[in-house]
């Protein structure tokens, strides 16, 4: 008869057996993936007027009805003004007949209508369903909206009127960041606009095509569906031809006051490199939340917020200060020293994740976190298809989801550091400050 109270094994044993475990889990550690990222696959075919079109689906889809479609132009100008109330106006009432919004008739059919624009590139995107009963409806009014809109006198009248009381800041930024090397900088402030303006534009954009983007699943019926509906709606479309050669930025760091009195905000722009990798996207990422997440620590600073643009020849970014009422009066001789100037974090040395390993890892491991539910979402990957990645470019669609996998899991402080020295541009930052 056994005896119950020997040990299954002896202590020599034990301790092999914890000694194996413990390299096993290590070997583990090393071994595993990392960040488990979806590998979309991706088709392609050209529209019967030559646009390409790029569509995009990933395993995770084939139960969702969910279908993005982005219509992407090229159609360079440093009136931005002019895109804002083209693509207003679009968005508006812009139907023949109709005193309702675009996204007012596309309600009832599980649709919406967006858009995107900067100063080099611009998009015209819409969410809807690939159920038949809705499909078909949605590209039937897709058609009459694109191929011929309407654009109202009395609608573009309401516009100036809410521009003219609430000025955008991107706007004011680009005036003084960037400017057209073959006009004199004068003759394109103040530009006044008319709606034949705005109609001219919106010729100009379907002129100016790069391409059209599908992203999710469809069955090979709706497939066929829309692959008619976008040979419909592009039939008049051509390639853009346009570069932005013409655009330059500020080559000089300049500080504008406005007003007087309190430091009230202050409104930032910098000029960036352009893109080529998605270690270069990941790397502006990171350095955009450790900015805000820096200046948001700051006692004297209610809140910040931060946009980049990555279009493809001339990208920057901007961004914004609240500041408290006279927060810096009350507080010690010391800790008023301390307070971050916000332009030092322009220079890769001063950049808190650049300079602290821990904080690095723990905004690299947030941004791991936040890609591995972004890269679920449809609507996500039309926005890097559309405000990232560059079809005639160096780092395509095609790239970047062949790429991003491996860029994430790879991505070191070292590589950070490296990128983030050629992405950004001190010299070329420009700042407004606002006194009340």
């Amino acid at each position: 008869m056994s005896d119950s109270n020997k040990p299954l094994f002896s202590r020599p044993v034990l301790a092999a057996i914890m000694l194996f475990c413990t390299l096993a889990i290590w070997l583990l550690n090393l071994t595993a993936s990392g960040t488990k990222l979806p590998a979309p696959s991706i088709e392609t075919w050209t529209t019967t007027s030559g646009i390409p079109v790029i569509w995009l689906k990933q395993e995770q889809w084939q139960e969702s009805d969910k279908l993005e479609i982005r219509f992407a132009f090229r159609a360079t100008t440093t009136n931005t003004p002019l895109i804002q109330a083209t693509l207003a106006l679009l968005m508006s009432d812009s139907l023949p007949l109709s005193t309702a919004s675009i996204n007012q008739r596309l309600t009832p059919l599980a649709a919406s209508a967006s858009s995107y624009y900067d100063h080099e590139r611009q998009s015209i995107g819409v969410t809807l369903s690939s159920d038949p009963q809705y499909l078909v409806p949605t590209l039937s009014l897709l058609n009459n909206w694109l191929t011929a809109p309407e654009f109202k006198h009395r609608t573009f009248e309401n516009w100036q009127r809410q521009q003219q009381s609430n000025p955008q800041i991107q706007h004011e930024l680009e005036e003084i960041l960037f400017f057209d090397s073959v006009q004199p900088q004068s003759e394109s402030d103040d530009v006044t606009m008319s709606l034949q303006d705005v109609s001219n534009y919106y010729q100009h954009l379907t002129r100016s095509a790069t391409a059209i983007f599908i992203v999710g699943d469809m069955s090979s019926e709706a497939k066929m569906a829309i692959q008619n509906a976008v040979n419909a709606i592009s039939q008049d479309y051509r390639l853009s031809d346009e570069t932005a050669d013409s655009i330059q930025h500020a080559p000089l760091s300049v500080t504008i006051q406005q007003q007087e009195g309190e430091l009230w905000q202050t409104r930032s722009a910098l000029a960036l490199t352009p893109i080529t990798s998605v270690e270069e996207w990941i790397s502006l990422q990171i350095w955009g939340a450790d900015l805000i997440a820096t200046l948001n620590q700051q006692p004297h600073i209610d809140f910040a917020q931060l946009t980049l643009i990555l279009s493809p020849q001339n990208p920057w970014a901007w961004w914004s200060i609240q500041y408290g009422n006279n927060i810096t009066n009350d507080l010690p001789t010391d800790d008023v020293m301390r307070l971050i100037n916000a332009k030092s974090l322009i220079f890769v040395e001063e950049a808190p994740s650049i300079n602290n390993p821990k904080t690095f890892e723990t905004l690299l491991d947030n941004f791991k976190q936040q890609l591995e539910q972004q890269s679920l979402s449809p609507t996500w990957w039309s926005n890097i298809a559309t405000q990232v990645t560059n079809q005639n470019g160096p780092l395509t669609l095609e790239k970047f989801a062949t790429d991003y996998q491996e860029a994430i899991n790879d991505f070191s402080i070292e590589e950070y550091k490296a990128t983030l020295k050629t992405l950004l541009k001190p010299s070329s930052y420009q700042e407004i400050q606002v006194y009340q």
